[in-house]
């Protein structure tokens, strides 16, 4: 199902934020997503997965794989659905915790057992994302133009004067180091 595009911002403006309730319209109006999850190994992985948002949460149906061992294991998830329309691009990213849903009476309440996954794998199990923030943008369409590169390196003045102009952006999330053997 296609997502219907947000407003897309101002023809003289670069990007413009979505408010809260406009990202949760376009999540729960979306079926794919890329999850962002800290991997066994330590290292951030990404992987798309069919999802259910409703009530401030997204449900992941997942099989017995290394995917579902490592959300369950750290909890600290990202994820991240996007789109167009005829004159804008848009993207939400949520940041929350993940926990395997448990309760039979919520898997029926939230509908998630109607939720195909667009592989063939079997996947039993479901993941209850719950959104700490929640976070969007979109960008007018224009010709896009390519902008000459640098190789220079990055400085801490550069660093600096990059947060005084655009203001601090939200912590990332933390990683964890992997459990000494």
């Amino acid at each position: 199902m296609a997502a219907a595009a947000p407003h897309p911002p101002a023809p003289d403006a670069l990007l413009a934020d979505l408010d809260e309730a406009e990202c949760w319209r376009l999540l729960e109006a979306t079926e794919l997503c890329r999850l962002a999850f800290v991997a066994p190994d330590g290292r951030p992985d990404i992987r798309p997965v069919n999802h259910l948002a409703t009530g401030r949460s997204i449900y992941v149906r997942s099989a017995f794989d290394a995917k579902f061992l490592a959300i369950t294991a750290r909890a600290a998830v990202a994820l991240e659905v996007d789109g167009e329309s005829d004159d804008a691009y848009w993207s939400v990213v949520v940041r929350g915790e993940a926990e395997q849903v448990t309760s039979e009476a919520e898997l029926h309440h939230v509908g998630v057992e109607h939720l195909a996954s667009w592989t063939p794998t079997p996947k039993q199990f479901v993941v209850k994302i719950v959104a700490a923030t929640v976070t969007g943008r979109v960008f007018p369409k224009r010709p896009r133009v390519s902008l000459p590169v640098y190789a220079v390196p990055l400085t801490d003045a550069a660093r600096a004067q990059h947060r005084t102009e655009r203001g601090e952006r939200p912590s990332p999330i933390p990683h964890f180091e992997p459990p000494a053997s």
